[in-house]
């Protein structure tokens, strides 16, 4: 059976290892899933760029008005997001291997993200990409639109990164 078509961006896998809050620093909604950034301000936004460093995932939806963010920020945390089945189909031998995002804008109507894994940007030398792919969802078939397990790369993030500690 085909998988789903529903992007919907990061998903945490049990157990929530750490969630804090941010001082956002723009007037734009996160959407539940999406890849947050932090800039030298201090402070975060949604992620506009692959290969930006990673602050964390949206742990919910957070107005235009909304001056702080919850997310998910601990650089162990796994989640599942789902493939773009735009640039190749990935399969078991891809595990280990790295990607970027497809960064994209919200669903207003659903309220979540929209964001996914690049297939086009899979490369065996995880270094030069946000993402390292752990495994697959075990109620999708490996294939397009997969939900991968994924980890954020180590050196990506901020608390991966000494000079932001």
């Amino acid at each position: 059976m085909a998988n789903t078509v529903n992007p919907r961006g990061f998903s945490p896998v049990q157990p929530i290892l750490r969630m804090r809050e941010y001082v956002k620093g723009t007037a734009a909604k996160f959407y539940p899933g999406d890849a947050i950034v932090v800039r030298p301000d201090g402070k975060v936004y949604v992620a506009a760029t692959a290969g930006a460093t990673l602050a964390g995932v949206a742990v919910a939806y957070a107005t235009a008005a909304a001056t702080r963010a919850l997310l998910y920020d601990d650089p162990q945390q796994q989640y599942y997001i789902q493939d773009d089945g735009v640039g190749g189909t990935l399969a078991q031998s891809d595990i280990g291997t790295g990607a970027n995002i497809v960064v994209t804008a919200g669903n207003a109507t659903y309220l979540k993200s929209s964001q996914s894994l690049d297939t086009s940007t899979k490369n065996a030398a995880t270094g030069t990409r946000v993402l390292t792919l752990l495994g697959f969802h075990p109620d999708d078939t490996v294939g397009k639109n997969v939900r991968c397990r994924v980890i954020f790369t180590p050196g990506t993030t901020v608390q991966g990164r000494s000079t932001f500690m």
